[in-house]
């Protein structure tokens, strides 16, 4: 059938891009202390991408048939894109036979396991896999795919009127005990919790910078750089951040989230340096807006069956230090934040609660009753030193990082 469609639109004059996308997934919930749900996922799609003429054309189906190139063909509107030609490829290990073979008995074990050891009251939880493939093929005579697995594991509790929750998700199984050792850390920091006005130090955790950094994705995204919705624009080869703070996009680490051999147009991951030493290297390119400045992708498009390609992350790397947190006597540690999605994503301007958070004070750990930390993401990096201690979460690798601000009751 791919063959077919390749055909079709050779003989009607069109390049093709076949985008294909199938994928099982198996989850076990928890409500409370009973096991909940058992969710059973089968998925399959095709996204096709013609062009012809400056003119680019694209429709998807749940089903692999001929009707699909037709449709894009049909649907064709003024634009100007390349397909990706071969390359060759780095082998990221982004595949996990052991997830692959986890059986539902033993999802379910480990859900038991993960409610059965933490304190408090269990609100909620989940344990899961995923086992998905990505196929592209185009007029250019590229064929990749790729197949990569996902394990995932979180739960929920209340203890002593405090709320506690932790989940991660990775490409291979994790030893399930990094969870409960941290949701009963934090449920049992949370309690006696005291109310704080404070200005200093400030310790993000790996877990907090990665709600707040949103802006700063969209800011180094060649797209809004080139619509002028970028704090960063015009901005390359100047001093943006602290001099201690160097960030890399690396798309083809091992077990990283965001890390494949192609990214959504075919086009081979590698590692793009956005800042070093605080200075502006690089925006992050997808093949369409690389061309408005003559330039490569920087294999940073990414895209389901059912959209086209758009400008995203792959792994986000913040390198770390060597200044231990053990060196400052006194801090706010922020662990997790609520409501970073009401920051303005164009200036970085955010307000958020923090939660499971504490004041570190001559070597006491005084919990804070929740609190409300503002400020703007763009400033603080400006002053940020990274420590060390880095670690995943989702897409962002990263340290907890100090940086100066205020909480506010």
């Amino acid at each position: 059938m791919i063959e077919k469609l390749l055909k079709i639109g050779e003989k009607e004059g069109f390049d093709v891009e076949i985008f294909i996308e199938e994928g099982v997934s198996l989850d076990v919930e928890l409500d409370g202390k009973s096991l909940d749900s058992f969710e059973h996922h089968e998925g399959f799609g095709i996204g096709v991408r013609v062009k012809k003429n400056n003119k680019v054309g694209f429709s998807y189906s749940k089903e692999l048939s001929e009707k699909v190139v037709y449709d894009a063909m049909k649907n064709l509107v003024n634009d100007k894109i390349d397909f990706a030609y071969p390359s060759k490829y780095k082998n990221p290990k982004v595949f996990s036979k052991k997830v692959l073979e986890l059986e539902d008995k033993e999802l379910a074990d480990l859900l038991i396991y993960l409610r059965d050891n933490i304190i408090g009251t269990p609100l909620s939880g989940g344990v899961g896999k995923g086992v998905g493939k990505v196929r592209i093929v185009n007029s250019y005579g590229l064929d990749v795919e790729e197949t990569y697995t996902l394990f995932s594991a979180g739960i929920s509790t209340i203890y002593k009127d405090e709320t506690a929750y932790e989940g991660k998700t990775r490409v291979d199984i994790f030893n399930l005990d990094e969870i409960v050792e941290k949701v009963n850390e934090l449920a049992k920091r949370g309690v006696n919790g005291k109310k704080l006005r404070y200005k200093g130090n400030i310790i993000l955790s790996p877990r907090a910078l990665s709600s707040l950094l949103t802006p700063l994705k969209l800011a180094i995204n060649a797209e809004n750089v080139q619509r002028g919705r970028s704090v960063l624009k015009d901005k390359i080869g100047e001093q943006v951040f602290s001099e201690h703070l160097t960030i890399i996009d690396n798309g083809v680490i091992d077990y990283g989230l965001g890390s494949s051999k192609f990214d959504g147009e075919g086009i081979a991951k590698g590692e793009t340096t956005i800042v070093e030493d605080g200075v502006l290297k690089n925006y992050i390119y997808d093949i369409k807006r690389a061309l408005k400045e003559g330039r490569g992708s920087t294999g940073n498009a990414s895209r389901s069956y059912s959209s086209l390609p758009y400008i995203s992350t792959n792994n986000l790397i913040i390198r770390e230090t060597n200044n231990k947190i053990e060196s400052f006597d006194n801090y706010v540690y922020i662990e997790c934040v609520i409501g970073s999605h009401t920051a303005n994503m164009i200036t970085g301007d955010f307000s958020v609660e923090i939660q499971n958070s504490y004041l570190y004070k001559d070597g006491e750990i005084i919990p804070i009753k929740k609190g409300l930390f503002s400020g703007n993401i763009f400033n603080l990096l400006k002053e940020a030193l990274p420590l060390k201690g880095s670690e995943q979460r989702g897409k962002l690798i990263s340290p907890p990082i100090l940086v100066e601000g205020e909480i506010i009751n």
